[in-house]
């Protein structure tokens, strides 16, 4: 009778043991998957800030030029902008004949013009 309440006692551990096994094994395998889906997308991200980038420089630039160089007014060169520059808004400060892109209202691009040389990218 001893024995068996031994196994009884023996064989609740194990399956006790086995549950806990399993819950740790879900618990390791959903940090793996959260941990790779977090960094796919911060890559993802990551990516498209680096175009929002681009297009905020080439956007300051193009209308630095247009500006500066070109003598056209902001409205006429904007339009010039090609397909998907339309998400950058440049700013033209002629006090110091500079340009300046925003997109979403976060300042990415700034282009200043220097007599002789154009604009460049600050």
């Amino acid at each position: 009778m001893h024995v068996a309440r031994f196994l009884v006692a023996k064989r609740l551990n194990f399956a006790d043991t086995l549950g806990r096994l399993t819950m740790n094994i879900k618990f390791i395998v959903s940090g793996l998957v959260l941990a790779v889906v977090l960094g796919v997308g911060m890559t993802e991200g990551e990516k498209q800030l680096d175009s929002l980038m681009v297009v905020a420089n080439a956007s300051a630039k193009m209308g630095c030029t247009c500006v500066f160089v070109a003598r056209r007014p902001i409205d006429q060169c904007v339009a010039d902008f090609p397909e998907g520059f339309d998400l950058a808004s440049p700013y033209v400060d002629e006090e110091i004949e500079q340009v300046r892109s925003s997109i979403y209202g976060i300042e990415l691009g700034v282009a200043q013009f220097n007599e002789g040389q154009g604009c460049s990218l600050q």
